[in-house]
């Protein structure tokens, strides 16, 4: 947990937007107070997230800026290692490695979703190149008298996404911070940490040491529904991926398995059929989706719940918007 009780928001970007328009974005969400700013490896679906990553570090001056996600597979491990050390040196320091395991992008490249193994491979070589060490490695992925030929700031912090128990458990025991995405309800608050607690635990560890994030997907719009009808996509990826949170919120199972079938496309915003049968509730379990005033109630209710750190991730067409209202929020929360 980060010392620091003051509410931190952080907002994930996808590189959808062309770079014009983008780096307007990021002058946005500078000036609206924003702590961090994740940019998704989203291989073919978005513009190459360490381009926009640089673009990010030189228009901005204040924001921390990681990886939200990157994964093992689809680039060696230590070519992220000298790509995050990079943005890190360009940025003055600002530069954060966020890895998980990858989702449906990772498919058309003919990939499966990476080993847990190679993700506690991947942080521990990583930690040893930034140390400015010769690592040798044979597993997942190989190194061979490998090393950064440049200097590295050591301690550019490795977080974890995580939605399952065992990758918020690896997260606990190995990570400097855990992005969760299991849900905005207070069973799913508590199952995240729980289950970090017990990897931390694991490892001889604090809990107090893990940076925790919750991932809060969503879409703010003064005209009422308008919100909760552009979440219902992403309320129905967690039926398709992460069922589990569906359990824990106690949703009917014939629901789950009905959205699970009718779910298609490689990105939650493409099921669209899957979306039609997601009840408001249901989005509000999952998602920030609503008018500012509601918004900023169920952000006062992750702050009841011990919440500190919550990462904002604008979803449908008005996403500039959704920015600029989200920060609005959050500086009435602070």
């Amino acid at each position: 947990m980060n010392p620091d009780s003051r509410l931190r928001i952080g907002v994930t970007l996808q590189g959808v937007e062309p770079p014009d328009i983008f780096q307007r974005q990021i002058e946005s969400v500078e000036a609206g107070g924003y702590d961090n700013l994740w940019i998704t490896d989203s291989s073919l679906h978005a513009r190459y997230v360490y381009s926009y990553l640089t673009l990010a570090a030189v228009k901005s001056r204040h924001l921390k800026l990681g990886t939200g996600i990157t994964h093992p597979y689809t680039r060696h491990p230590a070519v992220t290692a000298n790509a995050i050390a990079t943005v890190d040196e360009i940025s003055g320091g600002r530069a954060i490695l966020g890895l998980g395991t990858g989702d449906r992008p990772n498919a058309e490249l003919g990939f499966a979703p990476a080993r847990m193994q190679a993700l506690r491979d991947m942080v521990a070589v990583t930690r040893r190149l930034l140390n400015g060490e010769t690592v040798d490695f044979s597993g997942d992925f190989k190194l061979v008298n490998a090393q950064i030929h440049f200097p590295c700031r050591s301690s550019i912090p490795i977080y974890l996404a995580c939605s399952g128990p065992k990758m918020l458990s690896l997260a606990g025991e190995i990570a400097d911070g855990v992005i969760a995405q299991c849900g905005l309800f207070p069973a799913a608050i508590d199952f995240a940490r729980e289950r970090i607690e017990e990897g931390a635990r694991k490892a001889g560890r604090s809990p107090r040491d893990v940076d925790l994030w919750i991932m809060a997907c969503g879409a703010i719009d003064e005209t009422p529904g308008k919100g909760i009808d552009k979440c219902r996509t992403m309320a129905a990826w967690f039926a398709q991926t992460a069922k589990h949170c569906c359990d824990l919120a106690g949703i009917d199972p014939a629901l789950v398995n009905a959205i699970r079938e009718a779910y298609r496309g490689g990105e939650f915003h493409q099921a669209k059929d899957a979306a039609r049968l997601v009840p408001d509730e249901m989005v509000e379990l999952f998602t920030l989706g609503g008018t500012p005033d509601r918004i900023q109630t169920r952000v006062q209710e992750l702050i009841a719940q011990g919440v500190q750190a919550i990462n904002f991730m604008p979803i449908g067409s008005e996403r500039t918007r959704s920015l600029e209202l989200f920060s609005q929020v959050g500086a009435a929360l602070r």
